[in-house]
């Protein structure tokens, strides 16, 4: 590093990766949040059930549209991160069929809770360890046509 250049900057990372990891950021944050609501639940704290049941409409929809992203850039995500973006998508909608069928499938409702957060950690960390798929010329092309 040369004084009269500075410090080197970082470079970003390929949009298609932000917009995957961004995708998988914002679908944990919401998971957590519906564990965390469902944990004062079972604490005894019935006044955040609304927050829950209203949490699972918008995790449905962030899983969806999640999903969506995968799809349209499955060819950067891999087959791996568009198999476990789909399969949250569809965990997700499991949850919420569990949680609107009421008491009779709690325990069957806190462990399928369980099993979605560890999915949903294992898209994130997958994401974000990610890297694009190299071109013809061994190296990552910034043309989404090519990727």
């Amino acid at each position: 590093m040369s004084a009269a250049r500075g410090p080197r900057r970082p470079t970003l990372p390929h949009p298609h990766l932000i917009w995957l990891r961004s995708a998988a950021t914002i679908v944990l944050s919401c998971v957590v949040a519906q564990a965390g609501w469902a944990a004062a639940l079972l604490g005894g704290q019935p006044g955040y059930l609304v927050q829950h049941r209203a949490g699972a409409w918008v995790t449905l929809v962030v899983a969806v549209a999640a999903a969506g992203v995968y799809v349209v850039l499955r060819r950067s995500a891999g087959p791996v991160n568009v198999t476990l973006a789909l399969a949250v998508a569809v965990l997700v909608s499991v949850q919420v069929t569990l949680g609107e069928l009421g008491v009779d499938f709690r325990s069957v409702h806190i462990f399928t809770g369980v099993l979605l957060a560890m999915l949903v950690t294992a898209l994130t960390s997958w994401t974000y360890r990610h890297r694009l798929p190299a071109g013809p010329d061994g190296s990552s092309s910034s043309s989404p046509r090519s990727v």
